[in-house]
């Protein structure tokens, strides 16, 4: 059941992918959301931008508050750095982006979520995958970030 704030929220999201000279302002989110890593060019980046409103007019500032990153390789996608901003957490908007890059992606897309994130990408169509089901290149990058973290998963959307 969607609620009145979850409503109101949503009508001020705006959904797109954003090119390479817009990657200042995806970093500067990242860094904001304790995030080290930074979007590169060799990747494909989505945001959600909510619309600035000023006593109920619309401005032309919109501010980041999710991003997610997609290392593109031959016929997949590994996906990377997927964040929310944390006082929106838990307002579904984690799912609409990850359900808009899906509708703009037509490859498999694998990532490695850490295990408490199961159920949040179970719920937006990834399923547990096998380390040996993964193209090798990501079962290489999968053993050295496991021995980094305990508690990743291996998981793919079709």
């Amino acid at each position: 059941m969607t609620t009145p704030n979850h409503t109101k929220l949503t009508s001020k999201l705006e959904f797109k992918e954003w090119n390479e000279s817009n990657f200042r302002a995806v970093n500067k989110f990242y860094k904001s959301q304790k995030h080290k890593g930074s979007a590169s060019a060799d990747e494909r980046v989505f945001v959600v931008q909510k619309n600035g409103h000023k006593d109920g007019q619309n401005t032309s500032e919109s501010k980041i508050i999710a991003a997610v990153r997609l290392v593109p390789y031959q016929d997949y996608y590994w996906l990377r750095s997927l964040y929310v901003e944390k006082s929106l957490q838990g307002n579904n908007i984690g799912s609409q982006l990850l359900l808009f890059v899906n509708q703009n992606i037509q490859q498999t897309i694998h990532c490695f979520p850490y295990t408490h994130l199961k159920v949040f990408y179970q719920q937006c169509d990834y399923s547990l995958t096998e380390l040996n089901d993964l193209p090798q290149t990501l079962q290489q990058l999968y053993q050295r970030y496991s021995m980094k973290s305990d508690g990743i998963l291996i998981m793919s959307q079709v």
